[in-house]
């Protein structure tokens, strides 16, 4: 399966992987980092503190005892630096105590490293050239007629030579984990798309093949998306499949239909051609042949266009009184059908739908009844109102309607038994043209039984799609 820039899915999800990873990753080593290195200032900080408290317990006469200081002090005093003055009277009277190496380490430029941020955990960082990071601290001293400042300068070189060993060690361990992890989500992806890449090649197969179109796809188990998916394709294939028998159906009964009174015809022409000139009594038989069976033909063509249109088009749909349209239809069936129409029921009714797609599924209705009706029989149309729907039927004192065929008569080009038998007129058709206007009007078209013979087709109309 392949998605944007031509990256497969297993792809995908290992370059999201590789992206998310590494910025948790960094996130978590720059967390980690942080941590270490403020508690490793913190701790110099806190070191410089007790330095400055052992300095001031060393001085004797006011003056710093070094060896002392160094011998009493717990801390490692090695890169410290400090600086003690004696600040008491004029300028030219101050002393200055410097620690080893510190006049050198002073004589060169200090740079404060956050003076102009307000960072609470660095106030005093300072960068000595040569030296590297120091921690600064100080402190006075008050004595009788003296005033001593004392300045230390703690070096933070260890803490920075931890702070790189734990940056290495995370950068290690992430470099480690994300090789681990590609390795891991390349198993991953490649198990979850595993499904995909099967139903991607049957469907390529299928594609490709004529024989098979009308196979399904395989259902694998798990993900459960891609069962869903694989379900779903499933049924859009078994729909597809089922479309295009009919199609082949509707094609070969369509041709059937019409090849049978085109032959017809052409035998009449060849034998008007033959024998007409010496045999002129077949002429006039011949015509009145060709006249109905052209007659069939054009009833065919108009039922098929009258399909293709209803199977595409889209209707206009306004509420309208639906007993005013059965009673216009059944005036005009009544020309034409031998049968008694009754109109029985609600004298009024509204509808939403489309009043000229009812007037035709009626008279379809209504055809079909005088059909299998005996010609002395009544054809009842009811009106039928409820508080959930309206319902319009066509009951006929028929033959009835077995369970069967009942389940085909909404076919194309499905005739039952009896029509067969009993030559009645027609191509099967008729029946279908309604179902698809009824589901073009949102309706429902069923068919029941009448006691104790005959048959009802109903026409239900739901208040709730009045709109």
């Amino acid at each position: 399966m392949r998605l944007k820039k031509n990256r497969t899915t297993a792809e995908a999800i290992r370059h999201n992987f590789i992206i998310v990873f590494t910025f948790f990753a960094l996130l978590t080593g720059a967390a980690v980092v942080t941590v270490v290195g403020v508690n490793l200032v913190h701790q110099r900080q806190t070191e410089s503190a007790e330095l400055l408290k052992s300095l001031n317990r060393s001085f004797i006469d006011d003056k710093p005892d070094w060896t002392q200081w160094r011998k009493n002090s717990s801390i490692n005093t090695q890169n410290t630096y400090v600086k003690v003055t004696d600040e008491a009277g004029s300028a030219s009277q101050k002393q200055t105590f410097y620690s080893r190496g510190a006049k050198q380490f002073l004589a060169l430029q200090q740079t404060k490293i956050f003076k102009k941020l307000a960072l609470p955990f660095f106030p005093a960082l300072v960068y000595t050239k040569h030296y590297g990071l120091f921690y600064y601290r100080s402190g006075e001293r008050r004595g009788q007629h003296k005033n001593i400042r004392s300045e230390i300068w703690l070096s933070l070189n260890p803490v920075v030579d931890t702070l790189i060993s734990v940056v290495l060690v995370v950068l290690l361990t992430l470099l480690v984990s994300l090789l681990i992890g590609w390795f891991v989500i390349s198993l991953v992806a490649k198990r979850l798309t595993r499904s995909l890449e099967v139903l991607e090649t049957t469907a390529r197969k299928h594609s490709q093949s004529v024989v098979n179109i009308e196979s399904l796809l395989p259902v694998p188990d798990s993900p459960s998306e891609v069962r869903e998916l694989s379900i779903s394709f499933n049924e859009l294939l078994s729909a597809i499949i089922e479309n295009n028998k009919k199609e082949k159906a509707f094609i070969s009964n369509a041709s059937h239909e019409l090849r049978t009174p085109i032959a017809a015809i052409r035998g009449h022409i060849s034998l008007v051609k033959r024998r007409g000139k010496t045999h002129p009594e077949i002429v006039d038989r011949s015509l009145h042949f060709i006249d109905d069976e052209s007659a069939k033909m054009q009833s065919l063509v108009n039922s098929l266009l009258a399909l293709s249109r209803a199977d595409k088009g889209i209707v206009e749909k306004s509420p309208f009184d639906l007993a005013g349209i059965v009673n216009e239809t059944v005036e005009e069936q009544r020309v034409v059908l031998s049968q008694t129409i009754q109109v029985l029921g609600a004298k009024s009714a509204t509808v939403f739908a489309n009043q000229t797609s009812i007037s035709q599924i009626l008279s379809i209705l209504l055809d079909n009844a005088g059909k299998y009706s005996p010609p002395d029989s009544i054809i009842t149309v009811r009106i039928r109102q409820t508080a959930s729907d309206t319902v319009l039927s066509i009951e006929d004192q028929g033959a009835g309607i077995s369970a069967a065929e009942k389940r085909h008569i909404f076919d194309r080009f499905y005739r039952g038994d009896h029509a067969h038998n009993s030559e009645i007129v027609g191509n099967g058709l008729g029946l279908a043209i309604a179902l698809q206007l009824a589901n073009l009007n949102g309706l429902q078209l069923t068919v029941t039984d009448v006691t104790p013979h005959g048959a009802s087709f109903n026409l239900i109309f739901d208040p709730s799609k009045f709109h």
